[in-house]
């Protein structure tokens, strides 16, 4: 029996890889597997296991969340001044004009251009911002909503 179990658990470990590929998923299973091969497992167990899983899961995609934020934080922060102005001016021109909701490409589009009017300068330095990072001020593009 024991010769059994360990055939099993070296075949396991052999075929990690196949299937499953969530790196916090593979060692809770592995665990449960290993577990239920010895004949310990109980409902409680296993329970317990699949809780660790779902709250790893849970601080993994926070812990990316928070990284990215700080990225995002961290690049606004090196920007020229004359960008961080503009484009705080456009999203302050955003929110007077569409409080609480993200215009849609056409309405992006003419808001823009209205910025546009107001305040050339600004205007001119969120383009180029925008256009810098693969986005567009136009409605030909996709994404021109992320203005």
């Amino acid at each position: 029996l024991k010769r059994r179990q360990s055939r099993r658990i070296r075949q396991m470990a052999s075929n990690k890889d196949k299937g499953l590929r969530s790196e916090g998923l593979l060692p809770a299973v592995g665990v449960g597997a290993v577990v239920y091969y010895l004949g310990a497992a109980s409902l409680g167990t296993l329970g317990l296991v699949g809780v660790s899983v779902g709250v790893g899961y849970g601080v993994g995609s926070w812990a990316i969340d928070k990284f990215r934020e700080k990225r995002c934080q961290n690049a606004m922060q090196r920007l020229p001044p004359a960008v961080k102005v503009a484009l705080d001016q456009w999203q302050a021109f955003l929110a007077s004009r569409l409080p609480g909701r993200q215009p849609s490409p056409a309405e992006a589009e003419a808001l823009f251009a209205e910025f546009a009017q107001l305040q050339p300068s600004n205007a001119q330095h969120v383009q180029q911002f925008v256009h810098a990072h693969g986005g567009s001020t136009s409605a030909g593009s996709a994404r021109g909503a992320d203005v």
